[in-house]
């Protein structure tokens, strides 16, 4: 039987992973390096440079950090270790959603049990997964906090999917859909935001469940959007597309922090599973411009993301982790990517937006 006993972690330390595309730099095709940039990098990065399931795709994981400051130093160190190695074998990382362009020649799968075995259970639709994401684990000492994060955080899902989604380009195709790399993910099993659960007993006796049907050999086996890891001690938010820009990440991070730090007291009313998954739909589509539903009516997603954000200031939330509310207001008033990246692919083509997505 696995063990399902909550892991304590120090609260509140954060562990970003990363993924990008590995496109060369003159066509922007998927190019099949990751084994030779791993030879390339310094030995003391290695540990943090991750396959993923194409060999033109890389994976930036972070250890666990108490200061967002840590994070981005580290990460920043990271990157520009690529440099030369990105001059020497002509390529670039990128960091959006979705392969943007179309492909001619495809890209391989890793040499590796697992993904060997999800490309004969999942045929076809694993050879068209050109999707990339950004997930965030943060720590928590037991499982009565992790639960009610875990809660909060489905039901905030929406924004955050929304702050970041920019897919809506998929090979070649205008998909009108602003995270188009969520229609994708959610053709696999397993792949969907949650429900709440009312107690960890509850959500343990789903894996239980699930572990004695052999219908998941292991805790990442389950792709939810967001998932609860015990044997981390952390909750796991797998909602953001990949972007490029690392400040914007940041300020993502502190609000997921400080929704965190808000669950050590407080659990939002949950919300009925038809709502989620509208809410969910709507900010796949939308992105910033989508609506809500709770149990007060509808509105616009970004009348309760500025909600949030004031209660989390009214309760002292920010002042105890030293933000400014300034910083996530500023985030909210930008347009969506989405919608930026389209308007930009028509005056400067797809090709330089995916160029302008670079971060090396």
């Amino acid at each position: 039987m696995v063990n399902l006993k909550w892991k304590s972690s120090k609260p509140l330390t954060v562990g970003v992973e990363w993924e990008f595309q590995i496109l060369d730099r003159e066509n922007l095709e998927p190019k099949d390096l990751f084994e030779e940039i791993v030879n390339d990098i310094p030995k003391v990065f290695l540990p943090m440079v991750h396959k993923e399931i194409y060999q033109s795709m890389l994976e930036i994981v972070t250890p666990p950090f108490e200061e967002d400051s840590e994070i981005k130093k580290l990460l920043k160190e990271i990157l520009s270790t690529f440099s030369t190695s990105a001059v020497k074998r002509n390529y670039h990382l990128v960091g959006l959603g979705s392969l943007f362009l179309p492909s001619e020649k495809g890209t391989k799968i890793n040499i590796d049990n697992r993904y060997k075995f999800f490309a004969e259970q999942f045929q076809e639709l694993l050879r068209d997964f050109y999707i990339y994401g950004i997930h965030i684990h943060i720590g928590f000492p037991n499982e009565e906090w992790a639960l009610r994060a875990f809660n909060n955080f489905v039901k905030f899902a929406p924004i955050f999917l929304a702050l970041s989604a920019n897919s809506i380009f998929y090979r070649g195709k205008n998909t009108g859909i602003h995270s188009y790399r969520m229609v994708v993910f959610e053709k696999l099993p397993k792949a969907e935001i949650p429900r709440q659960f009312k107690t960890y007993r509850e959500y343990s006796e789903i894996l239980e469940h699930l572990f004695k049907a052999d219908i998941i050999e292991q805790i990442k086996d389950l792709w939810w959007h967001v998932r609860l890891r015990p044997d981390l001690g952390t909750v796991e938010f797998r909602v953001m597309d990949s972007f490029w820009d690392l400040e914007r990440l940041l300020t993502i991070v502190r609000f997921l922090k400080s929704i965190a730090l808000y669950s050590e007291r407080y659990q939002e009313i949950p919300l009925p599973v038809e709502f989620l998954k509208q809410n969910w739909w709507w900010a796949k589509r939308y992105s910033l411009d989508a609506d809500f539903i709770d149990n007060e009516g509808r509105k616009s997603l970004k009348q309760v993301a500025y909600d949030l954000i004031y209660k989390l200031e009214h309760l002292g939330i920010f002042k105890e982790l030293n933000y400014r509310k300034e910083e996530f207001l500023k985030l909210l008033r930008k347009p969506s990517l989405a919608k930026d990246i389209e308007l930009k692919s028509r005056s400067l083509g797809l090709k330089r937006v995916v160029k302008l997505a670079a971060v090396v």
